[in-house]
């Protein structure tokens, strides 16, 4: 909690003694030369955001207008996408599944009031398949946070790696479904992303753990890693495992670093009392 604390108070200049400088590589294979930047938010969404007009673009690089959908992909002042760190191959051809299954989802979101429910269901959007596609879902947002850690001078955890190679989950690391009430007032038909949070040991002589969040509209993803013997325990599950996963409410971005959930809203709650399955009748013995 002492980092914590101090974490908030201290300017990102205060940890450029910890941070990694990109080596050309890919962060991902660590093989090919990084050629390519991944886009902060798909093309398709920020185009269905535009219309046929322009974007004004709200984000790390300051304010921004966006004209023409030209324009998204041309990236001229390279606000929508990340820093080159990856390689094409690991960029498209190998991300290709991760995208499909986050497509699928992102539409899900733009066309249903998901805050209000308790929980999305990832049968319902994915079908039988829903293990494999959530599964790619998540891939899909590692992805995107690896790109994150990589911009901020951040470490990649092995764990991330792994996971988009093929394994089926991170044990140092919990991800889950999250709104933010502060993102739904400011954001909540957009696109937005967290601030990247990090703590460390009370010397800043090494990363104790980082969390951020990529949202669309006013759901997204939170992820959180811990460094090693550092996990807490109770945060083993992932919302990639169930086929009917809670929303976890946050008051501001400040619960959302901290993991201070707040009770979900009156509706989620009373569809949740509708949906719960009825205690069976004890069986009649002779």
């Amino acid at each position: 909690m002492e980092a914590e604390q101090r974490m908030g108070m201290l300017q990102p200049e205060a940890f450029d003694h910890l941070r990694v400088s990109p080596d050309g590589l890919c962060w991902w294979c660590r093989e090919r030369p990084a050629t390519t930047g991944e886009h902060k938010y798909k093309q398709t969404d920020l185009a269905q955001l535009m219309g046929e007009d322009s974007l004004i673009w709200f984000g790390d690089e300051g304010i921004r207008e966006i004209r023409g959908k030209s324009g998204i992909k041309r990236d001229r002042y390279g606000v929508v996408k990340f820093p080159k760190s990856m390689c094409d191959t690991c960029n498209n051809a190998r991300s290709q599944p991760f995208d499909r299954s986050y497509a699928i989802f992102s539409r899900y979101l733009a066309s249903t009031q998901v805050r209000i429910l308790p929980g999305v269901s990832f049968k319902e959007i994915y079908g039988d398949t829903w293990q494999e596609d959530t599964l790619n879902l998540a891939r899909y947002y590692g992805k995107h946070f690896g790109c994150r850690m990589v911009r901020s001078g951040l470490p990649v955890p092995t764990s991330l790696r792994e996971f988009l190679d093929g394994a089926e989950n991170m044990p140092d690391a919990h991800m889950a479904l999250a709104t933010t009430d502060s993102v739904h007032r400011i954001a909540g038909k957009g696109l937005s992303l967290s601030s990247d949070c990090v703590w460390t040991d009370p010397g800043l002589t090494k990363y104790r753990g980082y969390v951020m969040a990529a949202y669309v509209g006013s759901v997204g993803v939170r992820y959180q890693w811990w460094a090693e013997g550092q996990k807490p325990e109770g945060w083993d599950s992932q919302f990639f495992q169930f086929p009917m996963s809670v929303i976890n409410c946050f008051k501001d971005e400040e619960a959302l670093m901290q993991g201070v959930t707040r009770r979900q809203g009156w509706f989620a709650r009373f569809s949740q009392w509708l949906t719960k399955p009825s205690e069976p009748e004890p069986a009649e013995h002779d």
